[in-house]
């Protein structure tokens, strides 16, 4: 952590200087008094037996505290830990809870708050003396900006890029996917990757644009392996989850769902977790990557709108899943059956590259297909910068769960080859990934992805020239 530790005390030199800047700037830097999640702690809860691993699950489910939890991973193995930022009032009750069960906890973000003020003042900084023109990969960027650029990209590329309408969010955002394709008949078959369904992750986002954009530069490479687009076409989802996004921005950094409200008819009686009924969390949003026609009403997805994972009412209910159906059913009818190589949708974080099923145990037929695809992948990404992934089934990887996008595409659509990928880190940071490894993040997980793509080629009679 002394990265960030020096980068904190470059904040505070700063800071100790902002009266030379503009009253703007000043106010960018200052810390709201009502901030959402001031003295929250996350803390690192490590379950040491199957025992401890159920005890914790059912706690999750049903805490014996009306704390206000917000769980950032989910029970799942022996010795795999699980995140969770907890409010400063119940914390040390938690934590006396947990150690009365024998599970090891420490804490891994002494105060949630500081660390989102951080982020954005690392923002704001690295944006100060930047060209607003110029695009900066080294920070996250807003919605508008992300739009801004793609916007610019099919402008500047209009001959390799385009894009299609899939669906309008509740809030009237549009839901466009990229697609990316060298000019002339439907010939090659077609790989589709979303980023940026859980709001929250913000570091998918800048990784579906890197894939974009490395997608634009191999049209010139000299380097067969590097040209993907004489291979493949591509269709890539850089905000699958906009009005969630945006929220995520504006109001709470830590939101994952959509923002369709909930309906009265939806609600439980009763609630505990997030502050009950009054929680914004029970009054809006659907997680979209539980609201596919998988075991719908199965475990790893809740009924309960106050919950994260919260399925909605049927399956396909959100504009988010929508966008995503229409996307593959305008690809089948483009390519035919049988032509989309891949679906991928990429998550944030724990390095893990998965596969199905998610809604249970059981291997598919194509068990021994995804695991030396993703071999391949892992690899490939560990070679550029060492960072290593766990691979395999989701279900066996972190935890059974229902209604998801990978399960639909393998099950539902007959994709072969469907993956979910969460980046960085595992869990030092989560979600608050720092800036500074966005652009490696990135940069691995295309090596990872053009691994994948070779190692699928052959199927479609196309040798790699690794």
């Amino acid at each position: 952590r002394s990265e960030m530790h020096q980068i904190a005390a470059v904040f505070m030199l700063f800071c100790g200087c902002v009266r030379s800047l503009p009253a703007a700037a000043d106010h960018v830097i200052k810390v709201a008094e009502d901030s959402k999640y001031a003295g929250y702690k996350v803390l690192a809860v490590i379950p040491n037996t199957e025992e401890e691993v159920a005890w914790l699950a059912s706690f999750k489910l049903n805490p014996t505290l009306n704390c206000t939890l917000d769980w950032w991973s989910e029970p799942s193995l022996p010795a795999v830990t699980v995140s969770l930022a907890v409010n400063p009032d119940c914390l040390d009750n938690l934590i006396a809870e947990f150690k009365a069960q024998g599970l090891s906890v420490r804490v891994t973000i002494p105060d949630l708050e500081q660390l989102i003020t951080l982020e954005k003042n690392y923002r704001f900084l690295s944006q100060l003396y930047q060209d607003p023109y110029d695009w900066n990969d080294n920070v996250y960027h807003s919605l508008q900006e992300i739009n801004e650029r793609i916007k610019w990209l099919v402008g500047r590329y209009s001959e390799i890029l385009s894009t299609k309408h899939l669906a309008t969010t509740y809030e009237g955002r549009d839901i466009e996917v990229i697609v990316v394709r060298k000019p002339g008949a439907v010939t090659r078959p077609v790989i589709w990757i979303d980023c940026g369904i859980h709001a929250r992750e913000w570091v998918s986002p800048p990784t579906c644009l890197h894939a974009i954009e490395r997608l634009i530069d191999s049209v010139n490479s000299v380097e067969p392996k590097e040209d993907l687009l004489s291979v493949y076409d591509f269709y890539i989802l850089p905000v699958a989850n906009p009005d969630g996004y945006v929220y995520s921005w504006t109001n709470d950094r830590m939101w994952r769902k959509n923002r369709r409200p909930i309906a009265q008819s939806e609600k439980p009686a009763t609630s505990w977790g997030w502050g009950g009924l009054s929680s914004s969390k029970c009054d809006f949003g659907v997680d979209p990557n539980r609201n596919f026609p998988i075991n719908f009403y199965g475990q790893g997805a809740s009924s309960n709108p106050c919950d994260d994972s919260y399925h909605g009412i049927e399956p396909f209910s959100e504009a988010e899943s929508q966008a995503i159906r229409e996307g593959v059913e305008i690809m089948k009818s483009v390519y035919g059956e049988g032509r989309i190589a891949a679906f991928v949708s990429v998550h944030a974080y724990s390095q893990f590259w998965m596969s199905p099923y998610g809604y249970k145990k059981t291997h598919p037929s194509g068990y021994k297909d995804h695991m030396r695809v993703m071999k391949t992948a892992v690899d490939e990404l560990a070679k550029v910068y060492g960072t290593k992934f766990t691979y395999g089934p989701i279900s066996e990887v972190i935890y059974i769960a229902s209604g998801s996008s990978v399960d639909w595409a393998y099950e539902d659509a007959g994709i072969k080859y469907s993956f979910a990928l969460e980046l960085r880190d595992r869990g030092e940071w989560g979600f608050l990934l720092p800036q500074e490894e966005i652009v490696a993040t990135a940069r691995e997980t295309w090596a990872g992805l053009t691994g994948m793509a070779w190692a699928i080629a052959k199927e479609y009679g196309i040798e790699s020239s690794h």
